[in-house]
């Protein structure tokens, strides 16, 4: 079993973010300390955006610490993998346990600035993944947001401002016109 930054190295690939992102992610793996728990303000997260391939709606939150509207996710635990991270804030925040049942490929890669004086976050390494859901399942932490929603992508893009939550919005919406056409390609 790898360890936690052979497994971030391995996710680090120009199909999911530019050579500017790749560079930094490496330089900031040798430093080490790669999780909150380390006391490090610069460390490593994982974020989902739930989609329903049918409504081609995504989910957000509206995220009580950072005040914004975002997609779920959240810090890498210390002696955690990348598919356990997703796990637990997937059971946290939505309470759904053990969604993901086997590993999945991350879409993106990003680097988030953090200005929020609550936490001592000082800069976010997200790792960004997608699964596909209708919510049916979802039992929301009322702690966690002051408010949740499936919309659109363009309703979406009408909330979210924070550039990693748009560049990943940006990026589902390129995936689902690819899998629009795709099934147009079969029909």
């Amino acid at each position: 079993m790898k360890n936690l930054n052979e497994e971030i190295r391995a996710v680090i690939d120009p199909l999911i973010c530019n050579q500017e992102i790749a560079d930094y992610w490496l330089l900031r793996l040798e430093k080490g300390e790669l999780t909150r728990d380390n006391g490090n303000p610069s460390h490593f997260c994982c974020y989902f955006l739930p989609y329903n391939p049918d409504t081609k709606e995504v989910f957000i939150v509206h995220h009580k610490k950072s005040g914004l509207w975002i997609f779920p996710g959240g810090h890498i635990d210390n002696n955690e993998n990348l598919m356990q991270t997703i796990n637990r804030e997937i059971e946290e925040e939505l309470g759904v346990k053990e969604k993901i049942k086997e590993e999945i490929k991350p879409f993106l890669l990003t680097i988030t600035p953090i200005e929020n004086r609550v936490q001592p976050c000082k800069e976010h390494l997200d790792i960004w993944y997608r699964f596909t859901t209708d919510g049916s399942e979802f039992n929301v932490d009322p702690r966690e947001f002051h408010d949740t929603k499936w919309l659109s992508i363009a309703d979406a893009r009408k909330l979210i401002t924070d550039p990693p939550n748009l560049e990943a919005l940006d990026k589902m919406e390129g995936f689902l016109k690819q899998q629009e056409q795709i099934k147009n390609f079969f029909v």
